[in-house]
């Protein structure tokens, strides 16, 4: 693919972000233009497409090659991400069922989406450097 045909690819994801965080913003000033929380929802997808868009211009080269062992370690950093997820909504729900904590759904689903992020890429990386998955 061309880079002037990427570069435009790009700058029209970028300017599909601009336009939902203009949407977020005119629906949050405008009440009842949307939803409660839709104008909050336009921005963040917003800003979403926009990191994604600027990460892949700005990328030098197409990543790591792909072969089995790459894949293997990635496969099981995110096998172990999920379990070390399910054992936190575990102890989340034991938390909040014993009353150590009240938690409300916003801070759970905040909580959920760090770590499994977070955790996938620490898996990964420990794999990487480890060499190999046994």
């Amino acid at each position: 693919m061309q880079v002037s045909t990427m570069k435009s690819r790009y700058a029209l994801w970028f300017t599909i972000g601009l336009v939902l965080i203009v949407l977020g913003i005119a629906g949050i000033l405008f009440d009842g233009a949307l939803e409660q929380g839709s104008g909050s929802i336009f921005i963040t997808t917003g800003i979403v497409v926009i990191v994604f868009a600027t990460a892949k211009l700005f990328r030098r080269t197409d990543g790591p090659d792909q072969d089995e062992r790459t894949r293997k370690i990635g496969a099981w950093g995110i096998t172990y991400s999920w379990f070390v997820t399910f054992l936190s909504l575990f102890v989340l729900f034991w938390i909040d069922y014993i009353g150590v904590v009240v938690l409300d759904a916003r801070l759970v689903l905040m909580i959920l989406m760090l770590e499994m992020a977070l955790s996938v890429r620490l898996f990964q990386w420990y794999f990487f450097r480890k060499g190999d998955v046994e």
